[in-house]
């Protein structure tokens, strides 16, 4: 079994910096009103896979704003209690409420193309595909190593082995 010592490390700062790059995208799109979102990104590795997920379940939404097909009413009644200038009763909630579902989410989204300098989507893919060469370049010499590390032990380990 391969051990990748090298290379969890250096999933770690490739995790950060994947992590930092999320939650900057965050902020060139707007996404950003509560800082939630971003505060919620982790990372962790298990085996020899790291994952980025958030602890806020609307990401899948900011991501993707076709994920989210009507609005969460108990998420709107949360923001209106928070909102100061509104009256929280359960009128005024359904009156916002069934707006949304009439008028939609506001502004509507843009969808980033190439040449376009506006991007309010995707932010997971556009910072996957920013940073992709960069993880080749950071992960490949520690899998290298790893991989030397292993052979270099079987060798050693197996005295019937000749080496010349």
């Amino acid at each position: 079994m391969i051990k990748f010592k090298k290379t969890l490390k250096e999933l770690k700062v490739v995790g950060q910096m994947l992590k930092v790059g999320l939650q900057k995208e965050l902020i060139a799109q707007k996404h950003n009103a509560t800082n939630r979102l971003s505060r919620g990104l982790k990372y962790h590795i298990k085996g020899n896979v790291l994952n980025i997920h958030s602890s806020v379940s609307y990401w899948k939404a900011v991501n993707n704003p076709k994920f989210a097909k009507t609005p969460n009413y108990n998420a709107i009644a949360s923001w209106v209690r928070n909102k100061k200038g509104i009256e929280a009763t359960s009128a005024s909630i359904t009156r916002i409420y069934a707006k949304m579902l009439r008028q939609g989410y506001g502004q509507p989204y843009v969808f980033w193309t190439e040449g376009n300098n506006l991007r309010r989507t995707n932010f997971a893919g556009y910072v996957a595909n920013k940073f992709s060469k960069e993880v080749a370049n950071k992960l490949a010499p520690s899998i290298g190593e790893d991989v030397a590390s292993m052979i270099r032990e079987k060798i050693k380990n197996n005295t019937k082995a000749k080496v010349s």
